[in-house]
């Protein structure tokens, strides 16, 4: 704006006319991965910034890495040795991986989510949709149990103990589910990859299960859906994370009447909602064969989470202003992209949406409103287990 007198910078990555940042994601591994399209998507948004003058008078310069599935400590170096002002949107599987190096390297970072509990509680990092380790939200799960509230009583859960993200997330959902009625009469633990889900989907059929859950790549949720079909197994309800919100799951017939809870806005409700057209039509501009996803808006989101608080810092920018400013955020919804959480607390949005597959699309299921989201502070729960802790600053 008028009236700044921006000089170059000592911080590190930043200039007088620009800020170096970067953004961290997988990219290559052997499935369809749940950050595809955060590199994409923060990409939309150092264009949208730009478009708009960047922050302050300076320009956004976007540098992206590939951590390639298991790659996340060495994708942290090289981020840490290209001096970078800051991390913002990444989004990994294994996060806890580069959690240390990039504090120890002095980064701060906006990611558009956090999946280990190493992540979530890491120091000098704020992010849109906090997701602190021990508190779970029960929102979509109490929905779908006033629904069918003998169908929880048999409930069966499925992951793989060979990814550590995953299995983790599962203890956790269990244990908040549990604490809200439900009871797990199955639990499948299955290899990190399978050609087949037929013996997991006969096993919860003889044992009676009426409620599924998974937590794993979508390919692998579409595998088993298909084999619980084939089995004659039909509960009375599957619900899946925010991930599962992809084309890939609507490409199996067998989907058909499974619920995804949701974070963000859906893409069907762009025409309801400007953040979301806004969100879309700079997406948009990447010129991307790569489609957007719920992980992309959040990223777009960790954008605009970081350049109002950049703004904020004033001219004058530095890595412990900026974080400073983030923690000064209490209230967050990206402009209407997503259910309003309290980024500098890390308070999560206590909110829910669920989405179900009818007809080869994504439904609306609740609440009905578009652009809206179901929201009270008793849809989560205080969780007591043992899930590790977040990656600290050493002290001097």
């Amino acid at each position: 704006p008028a009236g700044f007198d921006v000089s170059a910078s000592k911080e590190t990555g930043v200039s007088a006319d620009k800020i170096k940042i970067g953004v961290i994601s997988d990219r290559a591994g052997p499935v369809k991965l749940p950050t595809a399209s955060v590199e994409e998507s923060v990409r939309a948004f150092v264009g949208y910034c730009n478009d708009l003058g960047g922050i302050n008078g300076r320009k956004l310069d976007l540098v992206a890495y590939d951590a390639k599935l298991f790659d996340g400590l060495a994708a942290a170096k090289q981020a840490c040795n290209d001096n970078l002002f800051a991390l913002v949107g990444s989004g990994v599987v294994f996060d806890d991986k580069g959690a240390q190096a990039i504090i120890d390297c002095g980064l701060v970072e906006v990611p558009a989510y956090t999946a280990t509990s190493t992540k979530s509680g890491a120091d000098r990092l704020v992010q849109p949709l906090p997701n602190p380790t021990y508190t779970f939200p029960t929102g979509a799960s109490q929905y779908l149990a006033s629904k069918y509230p003998e169908a929880i009583k048999k409930t069966g859960a499925i992951s793989s103990s060979q990814v550590s993200t995953a299995w983790d997330q599962l203890r956790r959902l269990k244990e908040a589910w549990t604490k809200v009625g439900y009871d797990f009469v199955y639990t499948g633990d299955t290899a990190t990859l399978q050609e087949s889900y037929a013996a997991e989907a006969l096993n919860m059929k003889k044992k009676g299960v009426e409620a599924v859950t998974m937590v794993s790549a979508t390919s692998e949720t579409v595998k088993l859906l298909r084999d619980m079909k084939d089995q004659g197994f039909t509960p009375k309800f599957v619900l899946l994370g925010a991930q599962y919100y992809d084309p890939e799951l609507l490409g199996e017939p067998a989907s058909e009447g499974a619920s995804a809870e949701m974070n963000t806005v859906p893409f069907e409700e762009a025409g309801d909602v400007p953040a979301m057209k806004q969100f879309v039509d700079a997406y948009a501009k990447v010129k991307t064969d790569v489609q957007a996803t719920s992980l992309g808006v959040q990223a777009f989101s960790a954008g605009l989470l970081f350049a109002t608080a950049a703004k904020a810092a004033g001219p004058d920018l530095t890595r412990d202003n900026l974080l400073d400013e983030l923690h000064k955020i209490h209230e967050w919804d990206g402009g209407g992209l997503h259910m309003k959480g309290n980024p500098g607390d890390n308070e999560r949005a206590v909110c829910y949406l669920v989405m179900r597959v009818e007809g080869g699309k994504f439904v609306r299921e609740a609440p009905a409103e578009p652009g809206t989201f179901e929201c009270d502070s008793k849809q989560q729960v205080e969780l007591t287990g043992d899930y590790g802790t977040g990656a600290k600053a050493s002290t001097p």
